[in-house]
């Protein structure tokens, strides 16, 4: 079935239909490598370094209609046989890929500003019907367009940046079957060859040509977003490198959402705090264990450790959990 990618654009330049000429090239060159490659990873497993004209995937770009500023590309989809290495879309791709390499959002942050007076202040912390709460108010706004604009520019933002984790948290429970089948080495693999192409598809577009920057699906007439990003969080993505290998690590689990995996750590025996994530194709497997392991003092979580560009640990992406080791 074909699906039709949409990267749309809002503020600067283009909110008069217009980008910087090479800061759009830059970012379409970006953006068809990373989309071939993976078209190439889903069938395969595997990807080339360099494309050529025989690696190259009929994805086409389709021309595009009026708006802030869209670039509308099409997937012919897959074909209808047993030699492919998984069966799913590239939007659920991107969306494997994004939880994995953009930070969540704390929703608590978000709830301050749409239900006022609604965290506990001592903790700071919400629960899963305020969360439904957040959402079903986000709803509203996404069904009147004059309410989403009355908010702030950076609630707006928030607002956005919520309803794409939402629809990628979606897509990872639809599709864990065919996800999981993606292992340990081509996950590391596919996730080391996407961070750098989203980051520099984000940084040229968001320099003068854009504020915000998101990725939208639309299969069949339904539209979703998949990714939102603005020039804060571009910035995180071109700064940030997730390690390699696996990290085991003792810490402290403070706070856990077990509605998106978000949570917070405090690790070196309570001198440091670290949010983590758990990415939503690993939320259902994983979370009863953490509550359970929370009654302990002390969590023994296989995490990736994000970097900054001072090899300074900022934030971690827990992908399991082990026995707490007796002391």
């Amino acid at each position: 079935m074909a699906e039709k990618l949409t990267f749309h654009f809002e503020g600067a330049l283009a909110d008069a239909h217009r980008m910087n000429f090479y800061e759009s090239a830059r970012f379409q060159y970006a953006a068809a490598r990373l989309m071939v490659k993976l078209a190439q990873f889903r069938s395969k497993g595997k990807f080339v370094k360099k494309i050529s004209a025989r690696s190259n995937i009929n994805i086409q770009l389709v021309s595009q209609s009026d708006g802030s500023f869209n670039i509308n590309i099409e997937d012919p989809g897959q074909p209808d046989d047993d030699k492919e290495f998984v069966k799913i879309s590239l939007s659920d791709l991107i969306a494997y890929v994004s939880e994995r390499i953009v930070e969540k959002l704390d929703v608590s942050v978000l709830a301050e500003n749409l239900i006022p007076n609604s965290l506990s202040v001592e903790d700071h912390d919400i629960d899963p019907d305020q969360l439904t709460e957040v959402d079903q108010l986000i709803d509203s706004y996404l069904s009147d367009s004059a309410l989403l604009a009355s908010l702030p520019a950076e609630i707006r933002e928030l607002v956005k940046r919520r309803v794409a984790e939402s629809h990628r948290e979606k897509r990872m429970s639809e599709n864990e079957a065919a996800i999981s089948k993606i292992d340990y080495d081509s996950g590391q693999k596919l996730i080391a060859m996407a961070a750098p192409l989203l980051s520099e598809m984000a940084q040229t577009a968001l320099r003068r040509s854009a504020d915000s920057f998101e990725i939208t699906s639309s299969i069949d007439g339904q539209t979703k977003t998949i990714l939102f990003l603005d020039q804060n969080m571009a910035k995180d993505i071109e700064t940030a490198t997730v390690d390699e290998a696996i990290t085991p690590l003792l810490g402290d689990v403070i706070q856990f959402n077990k509605d998106n995996g978000w949570g917070k750590v405090k690790i070196e025996e309570g001198l440091k705090t670290l949010n983590f994530s758990i990415p939503y194709d690993k939320l259902s497997e994983l979370k009863q264990t953490l509550i359970d392991n929370m009654k302990k003092d002390l969590v023994y979580l296989q995490t990736y450790q994000v970097r900054d560009r001072s090899l300074d640990v900022t934030r971690l992406i827990v992908v399991g959990i082990l026995p707490t080791p007796e002391v």
